[in-house]
């Protein structure tokens, strides 16, 4: 892992490859592990960047945030990295901040992924599941979310018959810091609502969602196609909320013909 100083915390990130950089964000309450089989595929022919986010993973926590500050982060960091323009993709939460970049720093991307994520604001009822879940993180701390996520995060069928997945995933829900579980769901409880955004998006951009997604099921994925002017779809057969650990061969697949074909 690589360190920078980012927005006055460190950041940490890992880079491999060469080429058109590619920066992938990890969702909540994971970390860059998420995007180890991306890592390993994609750095053959491109330059792939993917950091924790602050207070996740390696990375030092600094208080509050935000999807607009997290955003700043990245762009603070691509700075540092000299990337100039490249592509931006996000899965879950690292889709809402990717969507927070694209309003406020459009002119430094070339493409934009949105991976098993939505572009609607919580709802009335969904707040008040973050809140809970800043109860139960309180209570029962990092493995109460990651009892609690599990199912969600992932396809039954990757859970019945792929336990090594789980564990690694259940893993980095619990290494996640409690203190940043909490910041987290209030920061995603309070993020904008993005959906009138979207049709302003003009960079190319791939939507690609698991078709067992029970958090961001493929209908809210083909909305945001529908919705999203220069855009195409990839449902990833077998996969749930975490597509690009489930299924890489799919996900890479599908990011390699983007970034070949419309960049």
């Amino acid at each position: 892992m690589n360190r920078q100083i980012v927005n006055g915390t460190y950041i940490s990130y890992q880079d491999q490859g060469r080429g058109l950089p590619v920066v992938l964000l990890h969702g909540y309450p994971l970390d860059s592990r998420l995007w180890q089989y991306q890592l390993a595929d994609l750095s053959s022919d491109f330059r792939v960047i993917a950091p924790d986010l602050r207070g996740f993973g390696q990375s030092v926590g600094g208080g509050e945030f935000s999807m607009e500050s997290q955003a700043d982060d990245v762009h603070a960091l691509a700075n540092a990295l000299e990337l100039g323009k490249f592509v931006l993709a996000g899965l879950s939460m690292g889709g809402y901040i990717t969507l927070a970049y694209c309003r406020k720093y459009p002119s430094t991307l070339r493409g934009v992924g949105l991976i098993d994520t939505r572009a609607e604001g919580d709802t009335s009822e969904g707040k008040k599941n973050r809140d809970k879940a800043i109860e139960l993180v309180g209570q029962k701390g990092s493995k109460g979310i990651a009892d609690q996520m599990l199912p969600k995060l992932l396809a039954p069928e990757t859970i019945n018959h792929r336990p090594q997945l789980a564990t690694a995933v259940r893993q980095m829900c619990e290494q996640c810091s409690p203190q940043t579980i909490a910041t987290a769901l209030a920061a995603m409880r309070d993020r904008v609502d993005q959906t009138e955004f979207l049709p302003s998006l003009t960079e190319p951009t791939l939507i690609i969602v698991g078709d067992q997604d029970a958090i961001t099921p493929p209908a809210i994925a083909d909305s945001m196609h529908k919705a999203i002017p220069n855009s195409q779809l990839v449902v990833i057969r077998g996969a749930g909320h975490l597509a690009p650990l489930e299924q890489p061969q799919q996900v890479n697949r599908a990011l390699r013909s983007f970034l070949g074909n419309n960049l």
